[in-house]
């Protein structure tokens, strides 16, 4: 978290404003997050620097956080961040400079980013979000969310023209690169602005389930765009909803239906009335296996 904030505070770029937002963290980061404040805050300057930290008295999510960050930032331009990845130096003040030079259609700025691991070190891995970016993505964002979110600098205006984050899901950045996508282009610079974490295999298991349920609920939203866009969202809601009834997600049946009301197969109508009946995913997948069905 240090290094976060440190990061933060580090950017090359003024003036700057620094929201740090606490969603009634369970360990000690209230107490890192006020002693790092109290040590920065008599080095603020209000022409060049802000500092402002808001601790809320219950967890609210992270889309809440974000938007509680963004109603107390004054910023024409916005960039988030988690307390475990960081800046490189110049993020802002290179990825300001290539939103003030493009038009008023590019909407946001997206760039490459570098792994670490948990310790810190260099991951010898491949950037997975450094794929094709086209400028209208939208369709492409479809198919996975290949934006890493503290690579990003939107501009305020975005915000208020899509709206804010929508507090009903559990993650925050892919609805909200569609929503961005819908109205605006957007750019991809090469050059790496932060550096992301990974973290072990055993800590992305726990989330599995969240992951997939918030995915199905985010890209459903998104019916309607065109027939290309509701071919892709049907795909994932096939595969995503088998996915959540082979771990076991008590929202595997509704999302089942919702694949047999797009294919109307005997297999989809099959594995929700399995569903709703209570009959284990990981037991149906083995007989299917069994069966040589699929």
């Amino acid at each position: 978290m240090l290094e976060t904030l440190d990061s933060l505070w580090n950017q090359n770029y003024k003036p700057i404003e620094i929201v740090i937002v606490d969603d009634h963290s369970q360990d000690n980061s209230d107490e890192v997050i006020a002693s790092w404040v109290k040590r920065h805050e008599p080095l603020c300057d209000s022409a060049e620097r802000v500092l402002k930290y808001i601790y809320q008295n219950e967890n609210r999510g992270v889309c809440h956080t974000l938007n509680t960050a963004i109603k107390n930032s004054n910023g024409v331009y916005i960039s988030t961040i988690g307390s475990d990845d960081i800046y490189l130096l110049d993020k802002i003040s290179e990825q300001v400079k290539l939103l003030e030079s493009a038009d008023e259609g590019v909407g946001m700025l997206t760039s490459a980013i570098e792994f670490i691991d948990e310790q810190g070190n260099y991951m010898n891995k491949p950037d997975d979000f450094a794929v094709s970016h086209p400028e209208n993505i939208f369709i492409p964002l479809l198919e996975r969310c290949f934006i890493a979110a503290m690579s990003t600098l939107v501009r305020r205006s975005c915000y208020e023209k899509v709206g804010l984050f929508d507090e009903k899901l559990p993650f925050e950045d892919w609805d909200m690169w569609l929503r961005i996508a819908k109205e605006y282009r957007i750019l991809y610079s090469p050059k790496v602005s932060a550096l992301y974490r990974r973290h072990s295999a055993s800590s992305f298991e726990t989330r599995k389930r969240q992951d997939q349920e918030g995915s199905l609920m985010l890209l459903n939203k998104h019916r309607g765009f065109s027939p290309e866009a509701d071919h892709i969202i049907k795909a994932q809601t096939r595969l995503r909803s088998e996915l959540l009834y082979q771990i076991g997600s008590p929202q595997a049946a509704h999302w089942l239906r919702v694949r047999w009301q797009d294919d109307h197969s005997l297999i989809s109508w099959g594995l929700y009335m399995c569903a709703k009946l209570g009959i284990p995913g990981k037991s149906v997948m083995k007989a299917q296996r069994l069966l040589g069905r699929r």
